[in-house]
């Protein structure tokens, strides 16, 4: 396994879809509408240059100057438990650490209590609205 970390996005949209269905991510369904959106976001993926393949990625979605949101943390599953997630969050952390405000969605307490592992904070009371 040879990782090496990138904000480049040199990958193929074919890869990219590829990775979201292995890793079991709902959001392959999307397409191209996925690709785009993954174009339009800060993304710093973990390549894995011996398998020639995507290992891991997170996107943020940012304002510019005060807000970040984590909108993907995704491990391929025969690249977990192997740190690269923990290296992902702290990518991200350095390149926002100008930003007061950054952000995740934890949908379960398991994933809650990674991201307060790495230095998030829950805020309680939160409601999560969508349309």
């Amino acid at each position: 396994m040879n990782i090496v970390y990138s904000q480049e996005k040199n990958f193929t949209a074919e890869a990219l879809l590829d990775f979201f269905t292995k890793s079991g991510n709902p959001d392959a369904k999307y397409g191209e509408t996925l690709v785009k959106a993954m174009n339009n976001s800060t993304v710093i993926h973990a390549w894995d240059k011996d398998a020639d393949e995507i290992a891991a990625l997170i996107s943020v979605i940012d304002d510019g100057a005060t807000t970040a949101y984590i909108r993907y943390l995704i491990v391929a599953p025969n690249y977990r438990g192997k740190g690269i997630n923990d290296e992902l969050i702290a990518q991200v952390k350095a390149k926002y650490a100008d930003y007061p405000f950054v952000y995740t969605f934890a949908p379960d307490d398991f994933h809650a209590s990674f991201f307060t592992k790495l230095g998030f904070n829950v805020i309680d009371n939160m409601k999560v609205l969508a349309r």
